[in-house]
Protein backbone atom coordinates (compact mmCIF):
# COMPACT_ATOMS: atom_id res chain seq x y z
CA UNK A 1 0.00 0.00 0.00
CA UNK A 2 1.41 3.23 -0.94
CA UNK A 3 2.01 5.96 1.80
CA UNK A 4 -0.45 8.82 1.70
CA UNK A 5 1.82 11.96 2.76
CA UNK A 6 -0.10 14.99 4.08
CA UNK A 7 0.47 18.84 3.93
CA UNK A 8 0.23 20.95 7.23
CA UNK A 9 -2.83 22.03 5.56
CA UNK A 10 -4.49 18.33 5.70
CA UNK A 11 -3.44 17.11 8.94
CA UNK A 12 -4.84 20.62 10.34
CA UNK A 13 -8.10 19.92 8.61
CA UNK A 14 -8.41 16.85 10.37
CA UNK A 15 -7.49 17.89 13.87
CA UNK A 16 -11.12 18.96 15.07
CA UNK A 17 -12.08 15.25 13.94
CA UNK A 18 -8.94 13.50 15.15
CA UNK A 19 -9.16 15.59 18.57
CA UNK A 20 -13.03 13.69 18.75
CA UNK A 21 -11.69 10.31 18.18
CA UNK A 22 -8.89 10.27 20.55
CA UNK A 23 -11.35 11.69 23.45
CA UNK A 24 -13.31 8.69 22.59
CA UNK A 25 -10.05 6.81 22.57
CA UNK A 26 -8.83 7.91 25.83
CA UNK A 27 -12.36 7.29 27.41
CA UNK A 28 -12.52 3.50 26.02
CA UNK A 29 -9.13 3.06 27.55
CA UNK A 30 -10.19 4.22 31.12
CA UNK A 31 -13.06 2.17 30.72
CA UNK A 32 -10.63 -1.02 29.52
CA UNK A 33 -8.87 -0.45 32.15
CA UNK A 34 -11.38 -0.55 35.04
CA UNK A 35 -12.83 -3.51 33.22
CA UNK A 36 -9.84 -5.33 33.31
CA UNK A 37 -9.00 -4.40 37.38
CA UNK A 38 -12.49 -5.74 37.96
CA UNK A 39 -11.67 -9.11 36.35
CA UNK A 40 -8.56 -9.00 38.40
CA UNK A 41 -10.58 -8.87 41.58
CA UNK A 42 -12.94 -11.40 40.42
CA UNK A 43 -10.17 -13.57 40.37
CA UNK A 44 -8.75 -12.79 43.27
CA UNK A 45 -12.04 -14.09 45.18
CA UNK A 46 -10.81 -17.39 44.62
CA UNK A 47 -11.30 -20.88 42.87
CA UNK A 48 -13.59 -23.57 43.47
CA UNK A 49 -12.03 -27.61 44.12
CA UNK A 50 -13.22 -28.10 40.63
CA UNK A 51 -10.59 -24.96 39.04
CA UNK A 52 -13.71 -22.75 38.32
CA UNK A 53 -13.70 -19.45 39.32
CA UNK A 54 -15.87 -18.85 42.49
CA UNK A 55 -17.74 -15.91 40.63
CA UNK A 56 -18.01 -17.27 37.25
CA UNK A 57 -20.84 -15.76 35.96
CA UNK A 58 -19.27 -11.83 37.01
CA UNK A 59 -16.25 -13.09 35.60
CA UNK A 60 -17.97 -13.87 31.83
CA UNK A 61 -19.84 -10.39 32.39
CA UNK A 62 -16.85 -8.47 32.90
CA UNK A 63 -14.58 -10.11 30.28
CA UNK A 64 -17.94 -9.52 27.77
CA UNK A 65 -17.78 -6.12 28.31
CA UNK A 66 -13.95 -5.68 28.12
CA UNK A 67 -13.95 -7.24 25.04
CA UNK A 68 -16.55 -4.98 23.33
CA UNK A 69 -14.71 -1.82 24.85
CA UNK A 70 -11.61 -2.71 23.22
CA UNK A 71 -13.76 -3.71 19.75
CA UNK A 72 -15.02 0.12 19.73
CA UNK A 73 -11.77 1.05 20.27
CA UNK A 74 -9.98 -0.71 17.55
CA UNK A 75 -13.07 0.48 15.40
CA UNK A 76 -11.56 3.63 15.95
CA UNK A 77 -8.18 2.93 15.80
CA UNK A 78 -9.15 1.49 12.16
CA UNK A 79 -10.38 4.56 10.83
CA UNK A 80 -7.56 6.90 11.98
CA UNK A 81 -5.44 3.92 10.03
CA UNK A 82 -7.76 4.35 7.52
CA UNK A 83 -7.28 8.04 6.88
CA UNK A 84 -3.24 7.49 6.81
CA UNK A 85 -2.44 8.49 10.16
CA UNK A 86 -0.79 6.32 12.90
CA UNK A 87 -2.10 6.86 16.55
CA UNK A 88 1.07 6.78 18.65
CA UNK A 89 -0.14 7.04 22.13
CA UNK A 90 -3.02 7.16 23.16
CA UNK A 91 -3.09 8.58 27.04
CA UNK A 92 -0.94 11.62 25.55
CA UNK A 93 -3.18 11.79 22.35
CA UNK A 94 -0.24 11.59 19.99
CA UNK A 95 -1.03 10.83 16.02
CA UNK A 96 1.23 11.12 13.42
CA UNK A 97 0.66 11.83 9.93
CA UNK A 98 3.48 10.93 7.50
CA UNK A 99 5.03 14.27 5.49
CA UNK A 100 7.80 15.15 3.19
CA UNK A 101 9.77 17.96 4.50
CA UNK A 102 12.23 19.08 1.73
CA UNK A 103 12.29 15.80 0.03
CA UNK A 104 12.86 14.08 3.38
CA UNK A 105 9.90 11.74 4.97
CA UNK A 106 9.25 12.79 8.37
CA UNK A 107 6.11 12.32 10.13
CA UNK A 108 4.20 15.35 11.11
CA UNK A 109 3.23 15.15 15.15
CA UNK A 110 0.22 16.76 16.47
CA UNK A 111 -0.57 16.16 20.31
CA UNK A 112 -4.60 16.56 21.05
CA UNK A 113 -3.91 19.63 23.77
CA UNK A 114 -2.42 21.47 20.63
CA UNK A 115 -4.70 23.96 18.01
CA UNK A 116 -3.34 22.89 15.33
CA UNK A 117 0.18 20.18 13.88
CA UNK A 118 3.13 22.68 14.06
CA UNK A 119 5.57 19.92 14.12
CA UNK A 120 7.47 17.28 13.30
CA UNK A 121 10.06 14.42 13.97
CA UNK A 122 12.29 12.13 11.60
CA UNK A 123 10.72 8.18 10.81
CA UNK A 124 12.82 7.10 14.07
CA UNK A 125 13.05 9.88 16.49
CA UNK A 126 9.30 9.64 17.55
CA UNK A 127 7.94 12.51 20.03
CA UNK A 128 11.27 13.19 21.80
CA UNK A 129 12.96 14.13 18.54
CA UNK A 130 10.10 16.78 18.05
CA UNK A 131 11.06 20.24 16.23
CA UNK A 132 9.24 22.79 14.99
CA UNK A 133 8.03 22.91 11.59
CA UNK A 134 10.45 25.09 9.29
CA UNK A 135 8.85 28.59 9.43
CA UNK A 136 7.01 27.94 12.27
Amino acid sequence: MAVKYFSVEESNALVPRLTEQMQSLQALQGAARGKYEEMRDIREVGYRKDGNLIMMTDYQVAKREFDEVVADANKILGAISELGCRVTDVEVGLIDFPALIDGEEVYLCWRMDEPVVGYFHGLDEGYAGRRPLPGK
